[in-house]
């Protein structure tokens, strides 16, 4: 009967010893942002000066207004493909040797193909992926929209021609964008925040349903408000902008020589202000989910080591121990990883770690 007392004593052993070990690598990490991000804010002042500085240009040549809303929607709808080009990307831990066979394509395919079989997982990690890394930009997009949104403004009081025609259209857009972004930050995908919401709302409507049905009737009623509204945001912020790009290029009529010495400056300082402020963000959003990591690690290593003392019966500590590493591996089944540009503006982003994606005994203990 010793046995099986003895083989629960060991897991909790290998729980902590392990806890103990990500502690560790994600101080360490903090420590390493922390020092990075004190030289950071001290570099985008001269971006975001220069932007300034020709942001100017427009109140002198109104039709550099629109070149300006063409290039900030064109980074706003290309900026993927800036991040990964050129880039060197650089995992939050120590890599450890691993079989030629399981690197590479074929383990992330493999990753993929078991975390399909977990519905659930998949969309929350999807999410988590794609909208927590448009978290950083949020900054970059509010001050490059913003500051042409004022020049607009300026214009529509002053009476410039600049304003007439798509005016109401790049309001509207730029709008939708900001409104998009400031729910992106309410919702704090990166730390699975779309996931705790929405069990909020489940909890919301399991209560409502022993309330009566006006309580049921205005709980759904405002579920599905938050759900049109949100994906009209999406749409609106995701989709729409291609059509306003489109729609801007086509009504510039003739381009001069100027007008592309002016299209090839701005997007020069756009692109810079937005590395800078993107990499300062996904800086401080990773100094968040770090601080969080680690004081969730700190809590689950109390209780393991309450678990290891108690004399709890052994179904009891089966059971806190199963609730033990489902929530370690629901947070680290997520890494952070470090993208460069040629080792500068270093941009930190939330993506999957294969270690656990790809352990079967992992993905059992996550919901379908």
């Amino acid at each position: 009967m010793a046995c099986p007392s003895q083989t629960q004593a060991d897991k909790v052993l290998s729980f902590s010893l392990e806890a103990t070990a990500e502690l560790s690598q994600q101080q360490d990490l903090l420590s390493k942002i922390k020092a990075e991000i004190t030289h950071r804010y001290r570099k985008t002042l001269l971006p975001l000066t220069l932007m300034l500085a020709t942001s100017l240009i427009i109140v002198y040549y109104p039709k550099a207004l629109f070149i300006w809303f063409i290039v900030g929607l064109f980074l706003y709808s290309y900026n993927f493909v800036i991040l990964l080009m050129p880039t060197t990307s650089v995992s939050a831990r120590p890599k450890k040797q691993r079989s030629p066979e399981r690197d590479g394509t074929d383990r992330k395919m493999l990753a993929v193909k078991r975390l399909l079989r977990k519905k659930k997982l998949a969309v929350e990690m999807g999410l988590t992926l794609f909208l927590g890394r448009m978290v950083p930009l949020t900054a970059s997009f509010t001050v490059i929209l913003g500051l042409g949104m004022s020049i607009l403004v300026y214009f529509l009081f002053t009476g410039y021609t600049a304003a007439t025609g798509l005016v109401w259209l790049i309001i509207i857009q730029v709008l939708l964008i900001l409104i998009f972004y400031a729910l992106l930050n309410f919702l704090r995908p990166q730390s699975q925040g779309i996931t705790s919401l929405a069990r909020s709302w489940k909890r919301r409507l399991g209560a409502a349903q022993s309330r009566g049905r006006i309580s049921r009737f205005f709980v759904r009623s405002a579920a599905v408000g938050v759900v049109v509204t949100s994906i009209a945001l999406f749409i609106g912020a995701l989709i729409t902008p291609g059509v306003t790009l489109i729609t801007l290029l086509t009504s510039l009529g003739d381009f001069t020589a100027f007008d592309l010495l002016i299209f090839v400056g701005l997007f020069i300082v756009q692109l810079w202000a937005m590395r800078s402020l993107q990499s300062l963000m996904s800086q401080r959003m990773a100094i968040d989910l770090l601080h969080v990591r680690i004081d969730t690690l700190q809590q689950l290593l109390g209780s393991a080591e309450t678990l290891s003392a108690n004399g709890g019966s052994e179904l009891d500590e089966f059971e806190s121990l199963d609730s033990l590493l489902y929530k370690y591996y629901s947070i680290m089944v997520y890494d952070i990883f470090r993208l460069d540009f040629f080792g500068l503006a270093p941009v930190y982003l939330v993506g999957p770690r294969l270690k656990y994606v790809l352990d079967e005994k992992v993905l059992e203990r996550m919901p379908d």
